[in-house]
Parts: C-alpha cells; structure tokens; sequence
C-alpha cells in the first residue's frame, strides 16, 4: 500500500514524448513542437485532499455540468485504468488505453501493479519534445522479465464505433474515440476493406503516454515509456500509444531536462489506483465524448469563424475527487 502522504496537487493537462538511451526514436530535428495554447498549459486551477470536483485541462467552462449534478454526462474511470505517478514536482494521473493498446495496457499495467518503475529516473527528457523513463540499466537492476510487445500502432475501427470528428490530420478525420484523440480514415471507406473496418491511430499530441522501442524494430517495445509535451507528428502511427494524461501535466513539463539528466528526476510513485489504499485513492471522470454535453463543450470553443481549435489544443474535461480527510 502507499503512504497516506498527499501534498496540494496541480492538476493541469499534461503534455510528453520520448524514447530511451537504447530505446529511442529519429532525431529531434524532425519532430514538430505544436504546443498547446497557453490559457490551457498553464490552467491554475488544484485539486487537494477533501476537495470534490474541479475540472481539469479544459478551456471555457461556462455551463460545464459535474458528475454530481449529471452524471450521464460523464464515465467514471475504472481503479485498475489509472495509474498514478508522482515525482517530486507533483502527481499525474494517466488512463490507460486498454481498447486500443491491449498488449501494451496490460504489460505496462501489471509493471505498474508491480512497483517496477518506482525509483527508476527519467533519463532523456527534451524540452518541447517529450519526458522518458524505465531504463533499468541506469539504477543496476536486471533487464525485465516480461516480453517485448508486438506493434499496436494503429486500431481497426468499426463503422460502429462512434468518433466525434472534429477536424483533419494529413487527409485523415481528426476527433475523439471513447475520449482519446485520434485520427482515421473515413469510416465509409470499410465496406472497401476485407475486415469491413479502417484504420484508425492515437495521435501523439501533448500528454501521450508511449512506449520506447530499439530502433527500426516495431516489436521491440518492453518497458521504457515517455509522456509527450508538444506534437511530435512524426511518431504517429510509430510508436505505441497506451496512455493519456487526464491530469498533472505540468508536474511532467517542470521534470529536470537532459539528455542524459544530470542528476536525473525519479519516480517516487507509478502505480495503479485499484492498489492504492482507498482512504487516498483520486476518483476519475472524463467528460464522455459520445455525449450531448461535449458536442456543448465543443461550440463553446468554436472562434468566431465557426471552426474549433486543433485537435490537439481540445483537452476533454476531466473531474478528480480525492477522498476526505
């Protein structure tokens, strides 16, 4: 069980990217840094203990409903898909992608339910690019014994499967997925495939959670991950994404930079919340994106032209509630 030990929490959406010492992607030089405006980055807003809900990453809140006063409104994250991470800047709140990066969500999750990244460092950290950590190497602990992953780049999506479009990425619909971004090939295009589905992949906007992987092999991946802080557009469709920020990014953005990090930034906690103890376990809602009230959300942050922002400066709104004292 954790210590019952929680400080003030900044709770701002987050934004990461990387690969590791072996375990790393092409060059800086090509990624591009979109970053997100800055109203959002450097939302103020906390959440501490005993306080209930306050939303999280999201831009105009006028009108925003709570999961209190409408709960249709919004899915509570289940225990065993957050992981909490804390550093000695803050905590972050990660959930985890389980329908789209099984493999992945389930190999980083038992790490997690494991305690294996406790102590590890975060090892290349590249402002404007992206945060990495789990090489073991680095703390003289012997290489993990769980497998490397077969590539989970992209999803197949079902014409069924709803996606709330919201723009384009490269000739591609932009929106979200059950609350995650992504970009795919237009739906009507499936009954043109042998699957009767199409292609669809999580886009690597700031707060992507990912695994590292040894150079040109796609199947590589183990146990290195990095977290996005701007829009390396590059590693899409890449590199697995198994994760997204819901909260705490800007404990990620204050990690000490380097490559490598000298003295390097530690993990002090990574860790499911099923296994926290429940007297200190955050609840989680995201905003359901399948819902009438985040198509409301969404007018609410159209400019005067009618069009919404960029995929990646659109963060869902997300409630945390830490229990009592």
């Amino acid at each position: 069980m954790m210590k019952k030990s929680l400080p003030l929490l900044p709770l701002v959406a987050v934004y990461l990217f990387a690969c590791g010492a072996a375990e790393q992607t092409s060059g800086v030089d090509e990624v591009i840094t979109e970053t997100v405006d800055v109203a959002i980055a450097a939302n103020p807003q906390q959440v501490q203990r005993g306080e209930i809900f306050r939303p999280i990453g999201t831009g105009k809140l006028a009108g925003v409903s709570t999961p209190e006063t409408a709960p249709a409104d919004w899915r509570l994250v289940a225990p065993d898909q957050v992981i909490f991470l804390k550093t000695t800047h803050g905590t972050t709140l990660i959930e985890l992608a389980s329908d789209f990066a099984p493999g992945h969500t389930s190999q980083y999750g038992g790490l997690a339910h494991d305690g294996y990244f406790k102590g590890m460092p975060f090892h290349r950290v590249i402002e404007g690019f992206m945060a990495q950590a789990g090489d073991h190497r680095l703390v003289g602990r012997p290489e993990p014994s769980t497998p490397t992953l077969a590539a989970e780049f992209t999803y197949r999506r079902a014409p069924a499967t709803k996606m709330i479009v919201v723009g384009e990425r490269r000739s591609a619909q932009a929106g979200f997925i059950n609350g995650f971004k992504f970009a795919s090939q237009n739906p009507a295009l499936a009954s043109m495939t042998v699957d009767g589905k199409v292609e669809a992949w999580q886009l690597h906007c700031p707060g992507a959670v990912a695994a590292a992987r040894l150079g040109n092999d796609i199947n590589s991946a183990n146990a290195q991950f990095y977290i996005t802080t701007a829009y390396p557009e590059n590693l899409d469709k890449g590199y697995t994404i198994w994760g997204r920020v819901r909260a705490g990014l800007t404990p990620v953005y204050q990690i000490k930079k380097g490559e490598p990090v000298i003295p390097p930034d530690l993990i002090e906690e990574f860790a499911l919340t099923s296994d926290m103890d429940p007297s200190i376990r955050p609840s989680v809602w995201v905003m359901d994106t399948n819902g009438a009230a985040f198509i409301t959300y969404l007018e609410g942050l159209k400019a005067a032209s009618g069009r919404l922002p960029d995929i990646c400066r659109i963060e869902v709104p997300v409630f945390v509630r830490w229990p009592s004292e």
